[in-house]
């Protein structure tokens, strides 16, 4: 095994699969499918590999298939089975476990394929909404488990967002009477921009002129911009706690300055923008709500 292999223990192959540790022990003892290794402490452990594997077993078990069956069968013939499956049903929660695997192994090839039928299949905005966000919110469970790595939540992030932008590329706006200002951006120690730019995507397929700043915005860049910009709505997405009584601070003052210009802020810190109780303040209550904005 190459040293910089990842290690897995079996709660982390049951969080990653959803097979519960007792029926993983149980298939391991009975059927011989995970065969773990051992640390030079004697640790059990699993590799990617076994976590590939499971991921296929798993499928093809939700699916209707005996694990006695999957269990006679070789690594490629399951993973034979699980591609003829994927090319006669795509539902969300097999297209999550296939970008759970895709994640693992580090398969951008994979990722590209599975996304890109995915998108074909149900459009952009419903992948997004029933398979991308679900699945970034386990893998920030798995994460604060220990059952993720960074590299490897970043590595599907900086995927996602690739896809995000593309898409973005890829709306034509035609501007209107009715067509509105919006600039997007996180403020300074704001850091997970995926949703932001989700955002701007369905701005932008509603025909709004958007100036898109990113993530990290130092604070004493956003009034020279809101000045040379002149938007109508300024939005934004809290999500960090650490530094988010400063933050608030510094955007009540900003909505203060800029009365009649909207501040709109998403997020699961959204709420502490909502003790300000400017009347040009919205706080957005969910991701429901956020999707019925339309300035």
């Amino acid at each position: 095994m190459s040293k910089s292999q990842v290690k897995y223990s079996i709660s982390d192959i049951a969080k990653l699969s959803g097979i519960k540790p007792h029926t993983l022990r149980v298939w391991e003892q009975r059927y011989g499918i995970l065969k773990p290794k051992r640390s030079d402490s004697k640790i059990r452990f699993y590799t990617d590999e076994e976590v590939k594997l499971m991921m296929n077993v798993s499928l093809l078990n939700r699916n209707g298939i005996k694990i006695s069956k999957i269990a006679e069968l070789c690594k490629d013939e399951i993973q034979s089975r699980v591609c003829e499956m994927e090319n006669v049903c795509c539902t969300y929660q097999m297209t999550m476990d296939q970008l759970i695997k895709c994640m693992v192994t580090f398969d951008e090839l994979l990722f590209e394929k599975i996304l890109n039928a995915a998108i074909i299949q149900h459009g952009f905005k419903t992948v997004m909404l029933d398979i991308v966000y679900p699945f970034l919110e386990k893998i920030g469970i798995l994460w604060m488990t220990g059952s993720v790595t960074p590299a490897q939540e970043h590595f599907i992030s900086n995927l996602i967002r690739q896809k995000i932008i593309v898409a973005i590329d890829g709306q034509v706006v035609n501007i209107t009477s009715q067509s509105k200002k919006v600039m997007l951006f996180l403020p300074q120690h704001e850091m997970h921009e995926l949703s932001l730019l989700f955002f701007a995507y369905l701005l932008k397929t509603q025909h709004h002129q958007i100036i898109y700043l990113g993530a990290n915005l130092p604070y004493k860049d956003i009034q020279p911009v809101v000045d040379a910009y002149e938007p109508d709505y300024l939005f934004t997405v809290l999500t960090g706690s650490v530094h988010i009584k400063q933050t608030a601070e510094v955007l009540t003052g900003i909505a203060k300055n800029n009365n009649p210009i909207k501040l709109m802020v998403a997020g699961c810190q959204a709420f502490q923008m909502s003790k300000t109780k400017l009347n040009n303040v919205h706080c957005f209550s969910s991701l429901k709500e956020v999707l019925k904005f339309n300035p």
